[in-house]
């Protein structure tokens, strides 16, 4: 077995050795495979002493490296057989536990805040019409009367398993990257009851759970959003798992009658605005509430984002389509005038001014999603112009973020929770009952994404913000 090894190990270094030397003595192209110019570096001393000379060199050698694309279109290869290997545990990038599970906010980013300040306050359009502040002067029943479905959804262009490259839970589908989550379903059934305790746990509040699908179930492979990967299944189990206390919100199907338009970034694992302006007109039904039409909306985009899916993929080959076809993001203003500040904890005592949705983040804010609501942080709390309208309590992961916004419209304050910023060890502690009390809580909105409904750390989070959790 040794003289094996010493074998194997010698024909290595010999084709190590032999493309060394080929890569020396070979006439080099002039044209790379995506027909950029490629011309040797020419020596200079400056260009040696700035060390500009050896990156030019660096990148004009790995450019023509012999059988550069072939052994590129091997690692493709394996990675794709890191996906389809079978098991769980994926030998490549494994996306759950991954920014879903820590989060970041524009907090963590230096100058991310415009010199520290936030946007002006947000305020209605010249042109935007009524608001519909008067139509929430109490919380509304809670009967659940779906939208109307006027015609066939869109028929989904599904690409064939071929077309798809993995890295981890992660594929690659042309231009457009996907996590992609299993069902563990007895996580699922304990995410549900979670949700169920806390309903229980919070007297006199109407809790409804939205629970939203990603991406992967639109544009996959159809043999990653059927099976243990159907996100329709996930949810519906995790739906017909909950007390009949819980409102359950069906972000689903207006997404699904919506699937041709762009509701999911190519190169982030969030949805777009228009994906949870889709999903807040299904909760606007569940809650009975008048959503706010699309076009009463002040926009405005940022251009070039590249986000989660890219950085996460950024050293494999796949990750090329995104870079070179980077999102849009385009952000929709409240039709209300809004007030918010983050807090550290639920004292409240350290409040630091932040917009709603951010409209001049500075440059060097690569993470273009954190506008909404400044991203993840321990306690954010929105005041609005809603006059005598409900308040409402948001618990969420990150996919929350690009909600709230449109949720302004129907409420007097809304309070964001994210259950991640407490009871661990170093963070500060949350007891909801009791601070829902303390703010006046009317509706509690419970939004997630099903990487989170199959996460056992976050149910036991969710778990941990009741008194006996």
């Amino acid at each position: 077995m040794k003289k094996l090894y010493l074998g194997l190990m010698g024909s290595l270094v010999a084709i190590m050795a032999a493309l060394g030397i080929l890569s020396l003595v070979d006439t080099n192209p002039t044209m790379s495979t995506e027909n950029r110019p490629l011309t040797p570096p020419e020596f200079s001393w400056s260009g040696l002493a700035d060390a500009s000379y050896l990156q030019e060199v660096e990148n004009y050698y790995a450019d023509t490296f012999p059988f550069r694309e072939q052994l590129m279109g091997l690692n493709r290869l394996l990675n794709r057989f890191y996906y389809y290997s079978g098991t769980d545990n994926y030998l490549a990038i494994d996306f759950a536990g991954g920014a879903e599970q820590g989060g970041e906010s524009l907090h963590d980013v230096e100058n991310a805040l415009n010199g520290g300040q936030p946007d002006s306050e947000s305020t209605p359009p010249t042109d935007g019409g009524d608001t519909p502040a008067d139509q929430t002067g109490s919380t509304p029943d809670a009967e659940q009367t779906p939208p109307e479905e006027t015609e066939d959804p869109p028929e989904l262009d599904v690409p064939d398993e071929s077309q798809a490259t993995g890295i981890g839970t992660v594929i690659v589908v042309g231009d457009n990257a996907m996590d992609i989550p299993t069902a563990t379903d007895s996580v699922i059934v304990s995410y549900a009851d979670a949700v169920s305790q806390i309903a229980a746990a919070l007297s006199g509040v109407r809790t409804l759970s939205l629970v939203t699908p990603n991406s992967g179930e639109f544009y996959s492979p159809e043999s990653f959003h059927t099976g243990a990967h159907s996100q329709k299944d996930m949810i519906d189990l995790c739906y017909s798992s909950m007390s009949d206390q819980v409102v359950t919100v069906d972000a689903y199907s207006a997404l699904r009658e919506h699937a041709d338009e762009y509701l999911y970034f190519r190169t982030d694992h969030h949805w777009t605005a228009l994906g949870a302006y889709y999903a807040y007109t299904s909760y606007c039904a569940a809650a009975g509430f008048e959503p706010v039409p699309l076009d009463q909306f002040e926009t405005g985009t940022y251009e070039n984002f590249l986000g989660t899916m890219y950085t996460y993929t950024a050293q494999y080959p796949q990750s090329e389509a995104l870079r070179e076809n980077p999102d849009t993001l385009t952000y929709y203003l409240p039709v209300v005038e809004t007030h918010a500040r983050y807090y550290s904890d639920t004292t409240l005592s350290d409040g630091i001014p932040i917009s709603v949705v951010y409209t001049k983040l500075d440059e060097s804010v690569s993470n273009k999603y954190l506008c909404f609501i400044g991203g993840d942080t321990p306690v954010c709390i929105i005041e609005t112009a809603v006059e005598d309208g409900p308040v409402c309590m948001v618990i969420k992961e990150s996919y929350g973020n690009a909600l709230v916004p449109f949720l302004t419209s129907h409420y007097s304050k809304i309070v964001v929770i994210d259950p991640r910023e407490f009871n661990q060890e170093g963070l500060p502690t949350l007891d909801l009952p009791q601070f829902a009390a303390e703010q006046g809580v009317d509706d509690l909105l419970i939004v997630n994404y099903p990487f989170m409904i199959n996460n056992s750390f976050y149910v036991d989070l969710l778990l941990r913000t009741l008194p006996d959790g």
